[in-house]
């Protein structure tokens, strides 16, 4: 039987931290390392929370309603960055350069003020409304992929999903963060929104809608996929993640006078798994995700299916294992080919964190094909970089 209070009461305990990675000034994109900083921003919405400090239920509640608050500001301009970034990082792996901007591409490309640099973008999504992305071959990173080569690709679908695809990335990111440092009720918000974009972009319409786009980029490759199948595909993305529920309850806990922060649900090590829905090259595929935990060794394993279009299956693994002063982890991703992911944090005392990483993406696997920074070099991308952690 699953005892909620025994899991609040695990030894892990909650680890924010606030870091600066190599990747973010580099000129490849790298959805990991952005989404990560997404996280860090999440996490920062709990300083003003703890100002009030916990004690009675009255001071818990007023602290889950001050986090709630402040986590939904500062997420909310990153849900829109972090979209229109998913354009861009496919944009800029077939050699153009992205450019964001605010309005509607519609009505605002010809005269919008663009910007080149997301964060540059995210900080103004707190006064500004919407937003697109646009692609130019001037100051290019590499030449850029001809029309036949985007058409043998695909690429045109990973491009319009793109956006989609990011938001469901970063609910990944928020699962792992809330397995690895326990998690608070601020990631309510980004979560809900992630797991339901596509559905929420189904309402879209015209043309120029994601969505519409979407369809449309399959039917021109012979995909019967309509948008009341991504919606539904979206729903069960929300409706089988334990992680839905689990934000839900907490929320409730908090009104009740508890503690906004927790830990992930297990039953006897194993996390009660998560669902992500993605649209890729080869159709709609389900992702389900889930860990298992044996003293201070994690185990993180995913299955990934396409279940509609293309049918084929793709599965990863891993293994992290955290010492008094060293932490690292290792995933192997299997599909068409094997990609592998590597990091190895050592931690010079309880305020700061150095790491390491290296990861192999592919782009004929559907984790390769929405992650992968550059085809600059062929089909496979080396990734190694260096991040530096604050920890509080």
């Amino acid at each position: 039987m699953l005892n909620t209070e025994s899991i609040l009461a695990q030894s892990l305990t909650s680890q924010r931290t606030l870091s600066f990675d190599s990747r973010y000034f580099i000129r490849t994109n790298s959805n990991r390392a952005v989404g990560q900083f997404g996280i860090d921003m999440v996490n920062l919405a709990t300083l003003p929370a703890d100002l009030i400090g916990p004690g009675s239920r009255l001071r818990n509640v007023g602290q889950g309603l001050v986090l709630l608050f402040t986590a939904s500001y500062l997420t909310e301009g990153f849900s829109l960055a972090y979209h229109e970034y998913g354009h861009g990082t496919r944009n800029s792996a077939i050699g153009f350069r992205s450019l964001y901007a605010f309005g509607t591409a519609q009505n605002d490309a010809m005269r919008a003020k663009t910007y080149d640099n997301i964060f540059s973008f995210y900080l103004r999504t707190f006064y500004k409304n919407g937003g697109f992305t646009l692609r130019t071959s001037e100051n290019a990173h590499f030449t850029p992929f001809t029309e036949e080569e985007q058409w043998e690709l695909r690429w045109n679908i990973l491009r319009r999903a793109g956006g989609m695809n990011n938001e469901m990335v970063y609910t990944e990111l928020i699962e792992d963060e809330v397995y690895r440092h326990g998690g608070h009720i601020g990631f309510l918000t980004a979560y809900l929104k992630g797991k339901l974009s596509p559905s929420h972009f189904s309402d879209s319409a015209g043309e120029f809608g994601d969505l519409n786009r979407v369809v449309a980029a399959y039917e021109e490759h012979g995909f019967r996929l309509d948008k009341d199948k991504i919606d539904s595909g979206s729903q069960i993305a929300f409706y089988f993640s334990a992680m839905t529920y689990q934000l839900f309850y907490q929320t409730f806990r908090m009104f009740t006078g508890k503690s906004y922060r927790f830990q992930p649900w297990e039953y006897r090590g194993l996390q009660l798994p998560n669902t992500s829905f993605y649209m890729t090259r080869s159709g709609l595929s389900h992702k389900v995700r889930s860990a298992y935990r044996s003293g201070s060794w994690r185990f993180p394993f995913a299955v990934e299916h396409v279940f509609e279009g293309n049918r084929r299956t793709e599965v990863s693994f891993g293994a992290e294992k955290q010492y008094e002063r060293v932490e690292y982890g290792l995933t192997a991703i299997i599909g068409k080919q094997l990609e592998m992911e590597l990091d190895v944090g050592y931690r010079l005392d309880k305020w700061f964190l150095i790491s390491a990483g290296y990861a192999l993406y592919d782009v004929r696997n559907l984790h390769g094909e929405r992650l992968i920074p550059s085809l600059e070099h062929g089909s496979t991308y080396h990734d190694f970089y260096l991040r530096a952690s604050l920890t509080y």
